[in-house]
């Protein structure tokens, strides 16, 4: 018994595996598409670049970092797709806001990958936030 619980431990290890934006989940064309979506719905309060203002909070730099790390892409995604732009919240499309989470997470310089980030919470869920190691 005790073997055939290991052995479906290690079948199911990959499904349950945590994975690091220090491994590149977006694409840096996503990135791009995001940036061109924040300069039109996100700039006006959080600054062309990114350092907030007015009650907006910075979404680049080592404050950004540090409040995220830890937290997972589906947390941030989340944020964006329910409540931004704050004068129009909701309206974003899920892929405009997995596009926006890309540019943020690039604008951090985490790494872009080959792979673009979806828009599966679940999987978003997965994403841990992690600075530099």
């Amino acid at each position: 018994m005790r073997r055939s619980i290991f052995t479906l431990f290690l079948l199911i290890a990959p499904v349950l595996a945590i994975q690091s934006v220090q491994e590149g989940v977006y694409t840096a064309a996503q990135a791009k598409r995001g940036q061109k979506i924040y300069l039109e719905e996100c700039s006006k309060c959080h600054a062309e670049n990114l350092t907030g203002g007015d009650g907006s909070p910075e979404l680049a730099g080592k404050d950004f970092r540090t409040k995220w790390s830890g937290r997972s892409a589906g947390t941030l995604f989340e944020l964006i797709r329910k409540t931004m732009p704050t004068d129009d919240p909701g309206h974003l499309s899920t892929l405009q806001s997995a596009d926006l989470t890309a540019f943020i997470l690039s604008a951090n310089e985490f790494p872009a990958g080959q792979t673009e980030l979806g828009r599966d919470l679940a999987v978003l869920n997965e994403i841990r936030i992690e600075a530099k190691k």
